[in-house]
């Protein structure tokens, strides 16, 4: 039997691999979203589009009219638009904002994981609870159509990839809007009146200016207008577009990626713990 004091050694540290980092970040903030109130404003949207698009596309077929035009009818209304901005107030307005005030963002940017990864699993979980509002009704409504024969497979499969279309679009503007707000501000409040306020009063006063300049041109900041006109050409609607589709698909998703960017500049002003 041996007298000498036992020694203790520690077991290597296995270091986790940086998408294994990069996924438990975006499946914590996805998680901690998935709270009453997204959940039931993003039920209210399956609601009203899925009955929205089910009843007009039996119309459409009654009366003769265009089916893809019955898709598409859900983004005619301004209400989509407020659905969208309601769950994106929800979702994203904390994504940094909590972390900021609570000044766990200082771990969280401190080594292994680097500002790019953080930031980009905080804008996947945003953005995925935006396409699932914004694509998943849409979605589910054209697959209940062909189910009761209302429109066939092709048909059904084509406002489909409309709908993942206009969704990823609308998931890039306002994930990028929700990241910037939330960066700005150690309260998830505050964020969500400034997400709301400043798309509605951006919204509004193109609308205004617009009509006293007469060019259509103002339009591209109206993200209501922008939508409708992807959505319009997405389902290949030969109607007339106030502006056009690709242009502001392009000035949507360069305003969410610049405002993305503006969050990664404002966080990487934060100081973080040593290495």
């Amino acid at each position: 039997m041996s007298i000498s004091a036992p020694r203790y050694v520690r077991a290597p540290v296995a270091h986790l691999g940086r998408t294994f980092r990069d996924l438990a970040v975006l499946q914590r903030e996805f998680l901690r979203r998935s709270t009453a109130g997204p959940l039931a404003v993003i039920a209210l949207a399956f609601l009203s589009v899925v009955i929205t698009v089910t009843f007009t596309v039996d119309f459409a077929a009654l009366t003769g009219t265009s089916v893809m035009g019955a898709f598409e009818s859900p983004y005619r209304s301004v209400f989509w638009t407020l659905l969208m901005l309601i769950v994106t107030a929800m979702v994203g307005s904390g994504s940094l904002a909590d972390d900021i005030g609570s000044r766990s963002i200082t771990l969280y940017l401190s080594r292994p994981i680097h500002l790019t990864d953080y930031l980009f699993a905080k804008a996947a979980a945003t953005g995925s609870w935006i396409l699932i509002a914004a694509a998943g009704p849409g979605c589910v409504a054209a697959g209940l159509t062909a189910a009761l024969g209302m429109v066939s497979a092709s048909t059904a499969l084509t406002a489909v990839g409309a709908y993942l279309a206009v969704g990823f679009v609308t998931a890039v503007y306002f994930t990028g809007i929700s990241l910037a707000f939330s960066s700005l501000t150690r309260r998830s409040l505050y964020a969500g009146v400034a997400i709301f306020g400043s798309v509605l009063s951006v919204a509004a006063s193109s609308e205004v200016v617009s009509g006293i300049v007469g060019n259509t041109n103002v339009l591209y900041a109206d993200p209501n207008t922008c939508l409708n006109s992807i959505a319009q050409a997405s389902f290949g609607l030969p109607a007339p577009y106030p502006i056009d589709p690709a242009t502001s698909l392009v000035v949507m998703v360069l305003v969410g990626i610049l405002l993305g960017m503006l969050a990664w500049w404002r966080l990487s002003r934060i100081e973080v713990v040593g290495e």
